[in-house]
């Protein structure tokens, strides 16, 4: 039921992402001519992660390993085109913040609260808006829903991980997932404006951590796994201009 839930939404997020693609490459001729019709806003976005995990299981783990991931700052960068309506497409890029993620659990011992992992977060979301204002209102509310898809990069085990366990690699895998904000764009013009948003997407990785023999790093000493659900929110405070 969990799976065929999850399915439900992935496919409604799917079905969004066609949808955008079909309106971003409308006829230009189609957008509403009441001024300019794409923003391009910079600004700060700040991830807060609300991660849940069973504990990590596998060869030669001990029991009452968890995991606690941990929040960042990082420069956004978005993209907005008007479409026909009060509807307007949405792409948020930014610079990928490192996040950092510290042990949990009586499992560790002394070593209960240290950071363990380091890894860089890509996660690129597209959204359709809707503006309950229209185009251009000075104060402008809107909502949208999306897709979300989260790559994670250059995953590097820290020393009080390495010490304890010997040489370490983590992979996590790629996610999937529809994607939600709720936002205010205040115009101070028809060119300069200011943005705040939160968001919310689905984010979820298996983790594998594996670690080596120091005197022979073909040999594994231990490998353990586990399911995260990050439940991240995203706040967001952004300048754009509009051309």
């Amino acid at each position: 039921m969990m799976r065929q839930s999850r399915f439900n939404v992935l496919r409604a997020a799917l079905m969004a992402a066609g949808l955008m693609a079909g309106a971003v490459f409308a006829p230009a001729a189609m957008a509403d001519d009441a001024g300019p019709q794409n923003t391009v806003f910079v600004g700060l976005a700040y991830l807060q992660n609300h991660s849940k995990s069973a504990n990590l299981s596998g060869y030669n783990t001990p029991p009452n390993l968890n995991l606690d991931v941990g929040d960042a700052t990082t420069l956004g960068l978005v993209y907005v085109r008007d479409l026909p309506g009060p509807f307007s497409f949405e792409l948020v890029l930014g610079y990928p913040p490192r996040v950092r993620t510290d042990a949990a659990g009586s499992g560790w011992g002394a070593l209960r609260g240290a950071g363990v992992t380091d890894v860089d977060v890509y996660s690129p979301t597209a959204f359709i808006n809707y503006h309950f204002f229209g185009d251009y209102a000075k104060w402008d509310p809107f909502v949208g829903v999306g897709l979300n898809y989260t790559k994670f990069t250059n995953t590097k085990a820290l020393p009080p991980l390495t010490g304890a366990q010997g040489p370490t690699k983590i992979n996590l895998s790629d996610s999937w997932g529809a994607a939600a904000h709720v936002g205010l764009i205040y115009r101070f013009n028809s060119k300069w404006s200011v943005v705040g948003t939160v968001a919310v997407a689905d984010v979820q990785s298996n983790l594998t951590s594996t670690s080596y023999s120091p005197v022979n790093p073909s040999v594994i000493t231990s490998q353990a796994k586990t399911h995260i659900n990050f439940h991240p929110i995203i706040y967001t405070l952004a300048v754009g201009y509009s051309f």
